[in-house]
């Protein structure tokens, strides 16, 4: 997947792609391989439990709003009661976290949603690196979330986004979107 861009290749804007993707086809009732992968991930980024009792009423992503890579508004539905929740993501293809980034975003985000009856959201930080947790610079990725006063901001790999260990057999999602990102090393 790479061209011969002199740029990090587009990583973060495909990452942000294949995310928005997963996070809206969770919504959808299929019951295959891909479809039960992006329910898992819908369910790790907003912090619960992935029961199949859960009904996902909405979910609306957007790319770029304010500068952060990805925001997502979700609706879901635990025994007849509504949940909102706001999932917000800076992704990081091989760069750390730069002019205080994570504080300005949460302050953003914080006041946007502060306002007009949005404060009933549940917010969750994320970020999202290409990473692996073993190499040096995750553990910089991670005091730079830990720096962060304003919210806390969760670090996850690129692989513990779907789930996936190393050396462990992955189900054939029969997606080849899915499969020569999340699956291929491409990076």
């Amino acid at each position: 997947m790479q061209d011969s861009s002199r740029s990090n290749h587009g990583y973060e804007a495909m990452l942000d792609y294949q995310i928005s993707w997963l996070l809206r086809l969770a919504k959808e009732e299929k019951n295959d391989w891909l479809h039960k992968i992006a329910r898992s991930v819908l369910f790790k980024l907003i912090e619960k439990e992935n029961d199949s009792d859960v009904k996902i009423n909405r979910v609306e992503v957007w790319k770029q709003w304010e500068r952060i890579d990805l925001t997502a508004e979700i609706e879901i539905e635990v025994n007849n009661q509504t949940e909102r929740h706001l999932v917000v993501i800076e992704n990081k293809a091989y760069t750390l976290i730069h002019d205080d980034q994570l504080k300005k975003y949460a302050y953003t985000v914080n006041a946007y949603y502060h306002d007009k009856g949005r404060n009933s959201y549940k917010k969750h930080f994320w970020v999202i690196s290409f990473f692996d947790r073993s190499e040096e610079w995750f553990n910089s990725l991670q005091n730079q979330c830990d720096d962060c006063k304003v919210v806390k901001w969760e670090l996850l790999s690129f692989y513990e986004v779907i789930g996936w260990k190393e050396g462990e057999e992955f189900p054939d999602t029969e997606s080849d979107l899915f499969d020569e990102f999340w699956l291929r090393e491409w990076y």
